[in-house]
């Protein structure tokens, strides 16, 4: 166990952005597989750009083109996918709050 506590205490911040991206990664996939969290949700979404997003500040420590490449690939992806999902619920959203408006108004 002391060899597991040596490694932990010589990592870096940026090792350890990382690390908190990896627990992001399993908790959503966790809660998705377990039914806890919708695979198509805005939430898992979010939790993905987050989790590659972290992954990615920490190739900044130990560059990892493989890596790299797969980070960007599935932050692009998901902010694609939060941008289709806002563009799509939008109508529904303006709707509603066109309606509280005229309920207001009168």
């Amino acid at each position: 166990m002391s060899e597991f506590s040596n490694y932990a205490n010589s990592l870096g911040s940026l090792e350890w952005v990382g690390v908190a991206g990896f627990v992001c990664y399993v908790i959503a996939f966790g809660s998705v597989q377990f039914g806890k969290m919708d695979g198509n949700s805005m939430a898992y979404s979010l939790a993905n750009v987050l989790a590659a997003s972290l992954v990615a500040v920490s190739l900044l420590a130990e560059f990892n083109l493989a890596s790299a490449l797969i980070q960007s690939s599935w932050i692009m992806i998901g902010i694609t996918g939060l941008y289709l999902r806002a563009r799509n619920a939008w109508p529904a959203a303006r709707e509603v709050f066109a309606a509280t408006l005229d309920e207001e108004a009168h």
